[in-house]
């Protein structure tokens, strides 16, 4: 619902009757007071705002009012616009700023990626309250796959079991361990990573156990193990099945009595880790052709958690991306019609993590208008690196989908044949110049 606050009958009228042909429900209120008590009984999706109101019609008032719509976006509207107010209004909380006379197509923009805003905040306060979690540890999606997995995540975390998380690369593994170790009873001490592939064999058992001054060249001093460090906390073991045999044996003996020997020392250690594996390598065929221990491998998976590729959950394509794209552009970002389709209509083998890095070039490659940003197909497909191809016949485009694209090809291509000249560019389209320069901008051609 879009709620709208301004003395003026006429624009409450009118602009309120635009809105609602556009699909939204409106309530429209008079004065600052009415305002309060139209949010308070009923929160408003986005929240048009006079600053100017009953009962001092003082810009400066209109201000004290925008943190009591929070969370929702607040537009301001002024016919006292100037750059001075504009801050003062953005420093108060207010999402967007627009001067009156407000022209019809930039309201249309501006509320569009508002209640786009809005909706996105709701899903992630939805997913906040799922989960129990921040949002940032990844674990974000509705579909089956994700609802099982998390449900998963809250009975495995209280206990002190080893857990092993198998998936495909991309899924978030690590994810779901800190996951598991922020909702366990250990969650104050430390989470522990170590990528068992990245360090070499020969430094991996001075990595996980430390090591004493002179036990080896280089070693100056004594350094303490990433056991040590875990200790009364969490130890994650990415990769496990890159764990080189020599390696293997050592820290089967350390799961199987909590004990290991730093390099160099004689007497044993003690430490109290809860081990967390994963691995997106197929174990048991490792432990069927002798690369992986068998009796490792059983230490080591206690409960099993399997992370979904994204095929797995492509329902979850939209909701991934759209929170990628918030995070990437703080908000200010939106997809231009059929972006979202495209998205989910791609295979994603490099799962969720190939998702998000496209999205991220998207918006940082993509052209700024003075609208806002809008990714469309041709910029995630820049950014994928893959040519577009043209639409089979039998996934046929609305009439309006084929009447913006023709209008965007043809301006791109009088830009082009014009050397960018906008006053050119508009007499050989049969526009006024500034008809063509707003057509750029909800293009995001500028």
């Amino acid at each position: 619902m879009i709620l709208i606050a301004d003395d003026e009958p006429a624009f409450q009228r009118l602009t309120g009757q635009w809105l609602r042909s556009l699909g939204h429900e409106v309530q429209t209120v008079g004065d600052g007071d009415a305002a309060r008590a139209a949010f308070a009984h009923k929160p408003a999706d986005v929240v048009l705002l006079d600053l100017s109101m009953p009962p001092h019609h003082d810009p400066e008032a209109g201000l004290a009012l925008i943190p009591a719509f929070a969370p929702a976006p607040v537009v301001v509207m002024t016919g006292h616009a100037d750059h001075a107010l504009a801050l003062k209004a953005i420093e108060a909380g207010a999402w967007d700023f627009l001067a009156k006379p407000v022209d019809p197509d930039m309201l249309k923009v501006v509320v569009a990626r508002a209640v786009e805003r809005a909706r996105l905040a709701r899903e992630v306060a939805d997913l906040k309250a799922q989960v129990g979690v921040d949002e940032d540890m990844g674990l974000i999606g509705n579909s089956p796959a994700m609802v099982a997995l998390r449900d998963l995540i809250r009975r495995v975390a209280p206990t002190a079991l080893p857990v092993m998380v198998l998936g495909p690369s991309g899924t978030g593994k690590e994810l779901v361990a800190q996951a598991i170790h922020a909702a366990s009873p250990r969650a104050k001490q430390p989470l522990v990573p170590i990528h068992c592939g990245a360090v070499p064999a020969d430094l991996l058992e001075s990595e996980l156990f430390g090591h004493l001054k002179g036990s080896f060249t280089g070693a100056h001093s004594d350094r303490p193990g990433l056991v040590e460090i875990a200790s009364n906390g969490t130890l994650f073991l990415d990769e496990i099945g890159e764990m080189p045999a020599a390696m293997q044996v050592k820290l089967l003996r350390f799961l199987a009595d909590g004990t290991y020997q730093p390099v160099g020392a004689r007497e044993l250690r003690r430490a109290d880790v809860r081990i967390i594996a994963a691995t997106h390598r197929d174990l048991e065929a490792a432990v069927a052709d002798g690369s992986f221990r068998e009796d490792l491998y059983y230490r080591l998976r206690g409960l099993v958690l399997r992370t979904p590729s994204l095929d797995e959950r492509r329902e979850d394509i939209p909701l991934l991306a759209s929170l990628f794209l918030r995070r990437a552009t703080d908000g200010e970002g939106n997809f231009a019609p059929g972006a979202i389709d495209w998205l989910a209509a791609r295979r994603w083998p490099g799962n969720v993590r190939e998702l998000r890095s496209t999205v991220e070039c998207a918006a940082a490659m993509a052209p700024k208008s003075a609208t806002g940003l809008a990714i469309g197909v041709e910029d995630l497909a820049f950014a994928t690196g893959e040519a577009l191809s043209p639409a089979p016949a039998s996934e046929a485009q609305t009439l309006e989908q084929e009447i913006a694209g023709l209008e965007r090809r043809r301006i791109k291509e009088a830009l082009e044949r014009t050397g960018n000249n906008h006053t050119h560019a508009a007499r050989e389209l049969g526009l006024s110049r500034v008809g063509l320069l707003k057509k750029m901008d909800r293009m995001g051609l500028r």
